[in-house]
């Protein structure tokens, strides 16, 4: 069964995942500006966390897809890595909100295992769960 996460982070503040979710993509939503440190200190969390698919949408979403690389290269001292815990990343950055949530849903194959939880991480100022939920479940 599908597993849908959604966390609301509207100040930069310290970030906790689902500990179900083991093998996950993750879809960044960034609606508000967002540090760099704590880019990085999310972007590190999320590749220790299991994250094997990030998606970046709205605001410096090609840093966000930098960030990830980087936290997930770093994790594995810049040397080798099983295949089976790559980190794929793209960004979205001309696509409307709808696009990258048909993106996320069917487009988003990892090469060794079957992702089909997600966790949104919403950097917004106002909480949409029941939006962006309804969108994905839509797509």
């Amino acid at each position: 069964m599908q597993m849908f996460n959604y966390v609301f982070l509207p100040t930069d503040a310290p970030v906790s995942f689902p500990k179900q979710m083991t093998k996950f993509k993750c879809l960044i939503l960034i609606e508000r500006e967002v540090g760099g440190d704590y880019r990085n200190e999310v972007s590190k969390a999320l590749v220790k966390a299991g994250c094997l698919y990030s998606l970046a949408w709205g605001i410096d979403c090609s840093a966000w897809d930098d960030s990830v690389d980087w936290a997930f290269l770093e994790s594995y001292n810049f040397g080798d890595y099983p295949e089976d815990k790559s980190v794929m990343t793209t960004w979205h950055e001309h696509e409307t909100l709808e696009e990258v949530m048909e993106f996320a849903k069917h487009c988003t194959d990892h090469s060794e295992v079957k992702l089909e939880d997600i966790l949104v991480l919403d950097f917004a100022h106002h909480e949409r769960n029941e939006l962006i939920e309804n969108l994905y479940l839509a797509a």
